[in-house]
């Protein structure tokens, strides 16, 4: 339910703060305001629903996101677009790190892969439904209503949430002196973790394909609906074909890295996206663009739950939801730069050339990954590895 109501506006995001009358360059600014907000105030928040409960922060997330939508379907002027991410901050800088981290810590660590994969693919329905229903709903409604009709959904999430909590007589230990000192202890064991190659590299290549993403997102949009004269409810619906390719990869994928180790799976994948971006650049036909679209996402989907499972084999399960944080925080940097170079760039080159520039930022993935170790060990506090001995 959080990832539909996300996915149901993200299509036309950027279409709607246009028609507020910005330029390019500020729907850039707009977009990073709440990326920076990520790095800075993601790790807080976990520490902070560490403290007062997880169970107790995810509902605030739920209540945060409805609303936000609302606000977002009554914004009268650009002001508006500025001040919102500061409010949503308080869902999207908590939701996925402990959410993600609940479902791996119901696994062991030999099938992470296939525990993400499987969450990955149900949580990521509501990237292959959300288009859709924009798609659909964009024939009868204007951006704002569309906006009211995904505020429902986190509404339920939040309901279904609270019935599942007391149904099992779910109590949350917030507040509890085992709780502050998980909080204390997780943090002081970040920097073990994040001094091992292989999770430096994973760390750089996040923040690539997250910068070539932003700039995607962003500016595929504009350049489909304003250059290639396609309608908004089609340019939707290239999005749901996304989404459902990144959600019907998400186990096979996950088991594949299972199987056959992390590293030749993430080569292999952003080797495929860097033909995509060049490919991209050249194709305007609109079926033709469906596949491509479809491939990104399978990508995508890939992508998300090989690194996933990557760093949730890296850590203890104590560990693992400030590192999912600490984590994130590299996707948002490169989300931040994303944004800001889609206002730049597309005020003083062609869409087709961002493209291909994004193709670049992913082929520089490629050497990085290829120095990285295949099978990650978890590490705490106090102990070292192999890869420490040999300096």
């Amino acid at each position: 339910m959080y990832e539909l109501a996300l996915f149901t506006t993200q299509p036309i995001m950027a279409l709607y703060i246009l028609d507020f009358g910005v330029s390019i360059l500020e729907l850039g600014i707009i977009l990073a305001v709440q990326s920076v907000l990520l790095i800075l105030l993601r790790i807080p928040l976990t520490i902070i629903a560490q403290r007062i409960g997880e169970m107790k922060m995810l509902q605030i997330a739920f209540l945060v996101l409805s609303t936000s939508q609302v606000m977002y379907a009554f914004a009268t002027a650009p002001v508006w677009l500025y001040l919102l991410p500061f409010y949503q901050i308080l869902a999207n800088g908590s939701f996925f790190q402990l959410a993600t981290a609940a479902a791996s810590n119901m696994a062991p660590q030999t099938r992470q892969g296939d525990a993400l994969g499987r969450y990955m693919f149900l949580t990521n329905m509501g990237m292959f439904l959300g288009p859709i229903i924009c798609s659909a709903l964009l024939v009868y409604l204007k951006y704002p209503q569309l906006f009211l009709v995904s505020a429902t959904f986190p509404t339920v999430g939040l309901l279904l949430l609270r019935s599942y909590t007391e149904n099992r007589k779910f109590r949350d230990s917030h507040g509890s002196e085992k709780n502050h000192n998980l909080a204390a202890n997780s943090v002081q064991s970040l920097g073990p973790i994040f001094h091992q190659r292989n999770v430096i590299v994973l760390a750089t290549i996040r923040t690539l394909y997250s910068m070539s993403n932003k700039i995607f997102t962003t500016l595929f949009v504009i350049y489909a609906v304003q250059q290639l004269g396609n309608s908004p409810s089609a340019v939707a619906l290239l999005f749901s074909i996304l989404g459902l390719t990144n959600t019907l990869i998400k186990i096979p994928a996950g088991l594949a890295s299972d199987r056959f180790g992390r590293k030749p799976v993430l080569l292999l994948t952003f080797g495929a996206v860097v033909a995509n971006y060049v490919a991209l650049a050249y194709i305007k036909d609109l079926g033709a663009l469906a596949v491509l679209i479809g491939i990104f996402g399978a990508c995508w989907g890939t992508r998300a739950v090989t690194e996933w499972s990557y760093l949730s084999s890296s850590v203890t399960p104590e560990q693992k939801t400030i590192a999912i944080s600490f984590m994130e925080s590299f996707w948002d940097t490169g989300t931040t730069i994303g944004s800001i170079l889609s206002g730049i760039l597309a005020s003083v080159v062609a869409y087709q050339t961002t493209f291909l520039l994004a193709g670049l930022m992913n082929l520089a993935a490629l050497p990085a990954i290829y120095v990285m170790n295949n099978t990650p060990k978890p590490r705490t506090p106090g102990t070292r590895n192999a890869e420490d001995k040999r300096g």
